[in-house]
This record gives C-alpha cells, structure tokens and sequence, in this order.
C-alpha cells in the first residue's frame, strides 16, 4: 500500500488501482463490469490504470461498430448497442473528481490482433513495463482472465 493516512473506516486510503483486464468485450460480460467499477472508482476520486491485454486489445479498437439488436430484444435493449469502446473513451475523456484512467494495450496482443494501429485516441499501446509500473504504483490490484 502506497497510501498512508487512514480512511473513515481506519484503513488506509486507496488512492490507486490497477486493473489487469485479458477479457474480450463479446466473450463474457466482464469489461462491462469492469467499467462500471472504474467509474465508481473515478467518482471517489481514485485512479485507475488499466493493462489489457489477450483479447481485451480489441475492447480500445476504434473501428468497432454500433449495430442493432434483433427485433426480439429491442423492447429491453433498445434499438442499437454501442460498443464497449465508447464506454473507455467516454472514461478517459471524463477526469470525474480530478481522478484519471489510464488505458495501456500490450503490443505484441494488439500486433498478434491485427489492432495495433487501430486503437482509439487516449489508448496507448505499451509494454510489460507499463504493467510493472501500474502494479507497483498501485494501492490494490484486481486481474480480470479470461475463462477457457
């Protein structure tokens, strides 16, 4: 813990997260929710610094597409579904309560993707160093794998 003054409850203040995200945004609904919880975290005034990497190099990809759900599901989905993506840069963009996030992509997955080149503005493509940095500097950290 990097954080030394104690919050309401007695325990230390976290003042920085690091979330290891490897999960796809059409395999499990797992970047959904963690975005939910960075927001959250955003909202309190945490940073937030995410390393994707496997799949979840494609969740940044700015060529992603909104499209319409089946008419079967439109009375409670509505009538399009924006991709994950847009959630991110929504994110990135916002700075709630002077908070941040930071979005690292591991570049040999997004070569390995083909999505190297692709990646929506506010992502940035790095290395393990980046991720050795986010674990260190971070007061907890929460690793997301994919399910096989």
């Amino acid at each position: 813990m990097h954080s030394d003054e104690p919050g309401p409850s007695g325990r230390r203040r976290v003042r920085r997260v690091a979330i290891v995200l490897s999960t796809g945004s059409y395999q499990r609904e797992a970047p959904t929710t963690v975005l939910r919880l960075a927001e959250k975290l955003l909202e309190r005034g945490i940073e937030v610094n995410v390393w994707a990497f496997e799949e979840a190099v494609t969740l940044t990809n700015q060529d992603q597409m909104e499209h319409n759900e089946p008419p079967s599901l439109r009375p409670v989905l509505g009538e399009s579904h924006a991709p994950v993506g847009r959630f991110i840069d929504q994110l990135l963009r916002a700075g709630l309560h002077g908070a941040k996030m930071d979005w690292v992509t591991c570049i040999l997955c997004a070569q390995e993707r083909g999505v190297e080149k692709h990646q929506m503005g506010g992502a940035i493509v790095g290395t393990l160093g980046d991720l050795w940095k986010f674990v260190g500097g971070a007061d907890q950290v929460i690793a997301i794998p994919a399910y096989r």
